[in-house]
């Protein structure tokens, strides 16, 4: 009973300068239980649990000006677990779940001036999975899958003031693969491929009363090759050789 009393009790370690290392307890010589982590100027670089020497627990990590940089859970040294990021001002930067020193589960992604940029699934410190990014006005910018920090597989685009306008595939930031388009009244503007942020392949262009404006055949976001125009009120519009375009102005789309 006395050797366990003197090995949780609590102790301070100093450098070889005179200057403090750790003050806090120690358990089979190592340091366990709460404490307090010093660099060799004196400045405190770590605050709360340790574990077997390494910081295990809860905690707070500071940089070299005393401001915090982490605070939440430590497993084996690393921040893991349930924790908040900071900015040099201690501005909250990201909040959720963290492995191995890095961002990895469910989080939220703030700005310079607060506000959420981006909530939903991290991984290895990108945002990777499900999510929403945000305006600066709150509103969502987009919501669906990411990869790697960018905007791939399925999502959909949304203006500031909250309307659609686009639904469908992404691929590292741009829309390629099947998508609709919308006007600000939420009918359809365009519907079908898409390739490198163009409407190309086939698809349907829309009036915004809804009608259909020309079907066929696109290439750089404009009609191309064969195609069916039609008036505001749903009618083909004859126009001699109707199946051929070959750009835009050609079509008057």
């Amino acid at each position: 009973m006395e050797d366990q009393k003197e090995q949780n009790k609590k102790i301070t370690l100093y450098y070889k300068n005179g200057n403090r290392k750790y003050e806090g307890y120690l358990k089979n010589n190592k340091l366990e239980g709460k404490g307090i982590y010093y660099d060799e100027n004196g400045k405190k670089i770590y605050e709360g649990d340790f574990k077997n020497d390494k910081p295990e627990g809860k905690g707070i990590e500071y940089d070299e000006n005393g401001k915090k940089i982490y605070e939440g859970d430590y497993i084996n040294g690393n921040p893991e677990g349930k924790g908040i990021l900071y900015d040099e001002n201690e501005k909250k930067m990201y909040e959720g779940e963290f492995k191995n020193r890095h961002s990895e589960g469910k989080g939220i992604k703030y700005n310079k001036d607060g506000y959420k940029m981006y909530e939903g699934d991290f991984k290895n410190g990108n945002w990777e999975g499900k999510g929403i990014e945000y305006y600066e006005n709150g509103n969502k910018c987009y919501e669906g899958d990411f990869k790697n920090g960018n905007r791939e597989g399925k999502g959909i685009e949304y203006d500031k003031n909250g309307n659609k306008l686009y639904e469908g595939d992404f691929k590292d930031e741009k829309r390629e693969g099947k998508g609709i388009e919308y006007y600000e009244n939420g009918n359809k503007m365009y519907e079908g491929d898409w390739k490198n942020d163009y409407r190309e392949g086939k698809g349907i262009k829309y009036y915004e009363n809804g009608n259909k404006m020309y079907e066929g055949d696109f290439k750089n976001g404009y009609s191309d090759k064969k195609g069916i125009l039609y008036d505001k009120n749903g009618i083909k519009i004859s126009r001699g050789k109707e199946n051929n375009f070959k750009s835009e102005r050609e079509s008057l789309l």
